[in-house]
């Protein structure tokens, strides 16, 4: 079944209640972080599968290379973050605004991804294979060789961003593109439809 038209695209909602500022994602439950704001930090190579953020904001977070694999985002905000090689596999990202983060060969694999922006982040080589993305923004995203084969998208707005796309762009099928991105990925397009383009 269709999911319905979403009154705007991209995240909506911020995190909510009193964060309590964290140095350490040890003074919590490991697996569990809820009303907090994380300043700078290392979570590095990180093993936090299933991981529940709810109602978190982050900066300058460094979780090159984690595995989140099966992680439960809501109402969540990282800026500035580096987030290379996070594997995000299966997980449920739900309101969550990435800005200004670096999230190249991160891993989407068939994870849930709605109401998201990713707004002036680095996506290169990120793998969003059979991900199933909804109301989501990528605003001035660079994402060369980015994969969305098999993914499912559905309003998902990628204007204004680099679209020099890996594996077929039949997986855009859903999304909203702008006529400059359509004039780039025109010739690639008719390639992959077998469509010859030759000057009279």
């Amino acid at each position: 079944m269709a999911r319905p038209v979403p009154a705007t695209i991209g995240a909506t909602q911020a995190p909510e209640g009193e964060l309590v500022a964290l140095a350490d994602i040890g003074e919590v439950h490991p697996e569990r972080v809820e009303e907090a704001r994380l300043g700078g930090l290392d979570l590095a190579g990180a093993k936090l599968p299933g991981l529940l953020m709810l109602d978190v904001a982050g900066e300058g977070v460094d979780a090159v290379n984690g595995n989140w694999r099966g992680a439960d985002l809501r109402r969540v905000s990282f800026e500035g973050a580096r987030l290379t090689g996070l594997d995000l596999g299966e997980a449920r990202l739900d309101e969550v605004h990435f800005k200004s983060c670096k999230l190249d060969y991160a891993n989407f694999r068939q994870a849930t991804i709605a109401q998201v922006t990713f707004e002036d982040c680095v996506l290169t080589d990120a793998d969003f294979q059979g991900a199933h993305i909804y109301a989501t923004r990528f605003a001035d995203c660079q994402m060369a060789a980015a994969d969305f084969s098999k993914a499912e998208l559905a309003h998902v707005d990628l204007r204004g961003s680099e679209l020099a796309l890996a594996g077929s762009l039949l997986a855009l099928r859903g999304a909203t593109i702008d006529s400059l991105q359509l004039m780039e990925l025109s010739r690639p397009l008719a390639a992959e439809l077998g469509i010859a383009v030759e000057e009279a």
